[in-house]
This record gives structure tokens, C-alpha cells and sequence, in this order.
């Protein structure tokens, strides 16, 4: 256990059962430094050794963003369902 009596206790986490998961608890303070609310969702990645574990918060897409890949869509919606076969 001297490996982790190094590490800060606010730098911890254990691991516990939540329905049929485990789970991981992310501090309030974490979720307040990196923006996240309840419903957002991140992206997981696992090092190649399983030694850790990096969560990336997914940018939110902006509402302009949004119409104009719609209006690109409406556009060319022809164009897309004859290539939906291909």
C-alpha cells in the first residue's frame, strides 16, 4: 500500500456498484472545472497497458452549426438518398 500513500486523498477514487455497473465517482469539483452537467456525455479511452482511463468531454455542437448542416441536408436530400445504396 505505499503506492498510494503518495497520491492526495482528493486524487482518489474507489470504485462501487451502481445497479449492474461499477461505477466511479467524479467529484463535484471535477465536474465544475470541467463544465459537466448531468446528461453530457464524454468520450472513453483505455491505455493499451489497462493502467488508466481518460474521459474527453464531446464539444456541444452550436445552434447555427446545426441549421446549417440541416439546410445542407434539405438541399441535397435527393442527392443523399440515391447514395444511401451505394
Amino acid at each position: 500500500m505505499d503506492y498510494i500513500t503518495n497520491y492526495d486523498k482528493d486524487k482518489m477514487a474507489k470504485v462501487f456498484k451502481a445497479g449492474n455497473s461499477e461505477a466511479i465517482r467524479l467529484t463535484k469539483k471535477d465536474a465544475e472545472l470541467l463544465d459537466l452537467n448531468p446528461g453530457d456525455q464524454v468520450i472513453k479511452e483505455i491505455s493499451p497497458d489497462g493502467m488508466s482511463i481518460t474521459y474527453k468531454k464531446i464539444p456541444q455542437i452550436s445552434q447555427e452549426t446545426k441549421k446549417e448542416i440541416a439546410n445542407i441536408l434539405d438541399e441535397d436530400a435527393d442527392l443523399i438518398w440515391a447514395l444511401k445504396d451505394l
